[in-house]
């Protein structure tokens, strides 16, 4: 007979989606995508970004982190533009939100069709859930997350990180793990953020 950690196991390898923010374009693809807003002060003479307000919940030593993460209620409109959830707690069933604000990631140099030069930023992202004694339950890898291409070596970027509960999870505690990386440079962080169904 199987105990039960087992059957969770297979319950959250069947039932976790990650679903992340609507697409650049404005359709929804069920991705992660990153969101920014032109800084018009910028010198162009860099190609990283940088904040020395880290929050501490951030696991990297590369420089690029996370200025602020918190879970918001709803989708966010905009760069700070959010409601924060005042617990951790969900319901069965509830989306779970995480904004996430990343700084000291690197600016790739393209053109476009007519040879002006352009701004790339690109992340990509997977995340891990575990029970609280860190069993891991399930996640996703590679989640494509999409780039943004601007004028401007944009710094108010924002990526809403939505894990959607397909079928609704069994009460408990979990640990999220989220990882996010800068496609242009290789650098990596990871949040972890406890929550519990119930």
């Amino acid at each position: 007979m199987k105990n039960k950690s087992s059957k969770i196991v297979f319950l959250f390898a069947l039932l976790f989606l990650a679903v992340m923010g609507s697409s650049l374009n404005g359709s929804n693809h069920e991705q992660a995508n990153a969101q920014g807003l032109s800084d018009t002060n910028s010198t162009g003479d860099t190609n990283s970004t940088g904040d020395t307000n880290s929050t501490g919940d951030t696991n990297s030593s590369s420089g690029f982190y996370s200025n602020k993460d918190l879970f918001v209620t709803s989708e966010p409109s905009g760069f700070g533009i959010y409601e924060e959830k005042n617990s951790t707690s969900y319901s069965p069933g509830e989306s779970i939100i995480l904004y996430i604000e990343p700084v000291g990631f690197e600016y790739n140099n393209v053109t476009d069709e007519d040879g002006t030069p352009l701004f790339s930023i690109d992340f990509g992202a997977s995340f891990l859930i575990t029970s609280s004694n860190g069993t891991i339950l399930g996640g996703q890898e590679n989640v494509p997350i999409g780039n943004i291409i601007s004028h401007n070596q944009n710094k108010e970027v924002f990526i809403p990180f939505t894990v959607t509960q397909s079928v609704p999870f069994p009460a408990g505690d979990y640990v999220i793990i989220y990882k996010i990386t800068d496609e242009n440079s290789g650098k990596t962080f990871e949040l972890n953020k406890n929550i519990t169904i119930k």
